[in-house]
């Protein structure tokens, strides 16, 4: 599942293509493609402001999406027991047995998840919002923006990601 967003030519990278909607919405893929769109109902500045912004996350969803599907794959890797994350509140300890999935041995070989829209509420932060392929499910992803790397932050109820996560 990794680079499923890979085809940038099914992406609007380009900042004079890029159109605001009625209803708040940027389409940075059509329907019949992958049909992701970027929320700016709640967002911090407007449009104009946003515009390449946005066209920078339409060009680099494809590396997101492989940061959340590695960390997801990572975070199960042991169907019982505990995992230990470094964070900057501590240690996050978290219980494989009580995940929000029943069952995450078989789940673990393909993210059930598909991108459906980007919020951009706070200045150097964003927000994908996934949506479950066969379940009323819906799980948020936040990453930071510094300089031009993207860091994740939280992944659904797991806070504090701390910027080395994968070392370990």
């Amino acid at each position: 599942m990794y680079n499923r967003y890979g085809d940038m030519s099914k992406f609007v990278t380009d900042l004079d293509l890029l159109e605001l909607s009625r209803d708040g919405t940027v389409c940075i893929s059509a329907e019949e493609d992958y049909d992701i769109a970027v929320d700016l109902e709640d967002s911090y500045a407007s449009f104009n402001e946003l515009r390449l912004y946005i066209a920078l996350l339409a060009a680099r969803i494809c590396e997101l999406d492989n940061i959340v599907q590695r960390f997801s794959r990572k975070k199960r890797l042991k169907e019982r027991g505990y995992k230990c994350l470094p964070s900057f509140v501590g240690v996050v300890w978290f219980d494989y047995a009580q995940s929000t999935e029943d069952n995450p041995a078989p789940q673990g070989k393909t993210f059930p998840y598909d991108l459906a829209f980007v919020y951009l509420e706070k200045p150097n932060f964003v927000t994908l919002d996934y949506w479950h392929h066969t379940e009323n499910a819906q799980l948020d992803v936040v990453f930071e923006r510094r300089e031009d790397r993207f860091f994740l932050r939280r992944y659904g109820a797991v806070a504090h990601i701390p910027d080395d996560w994968e070392a370990d």
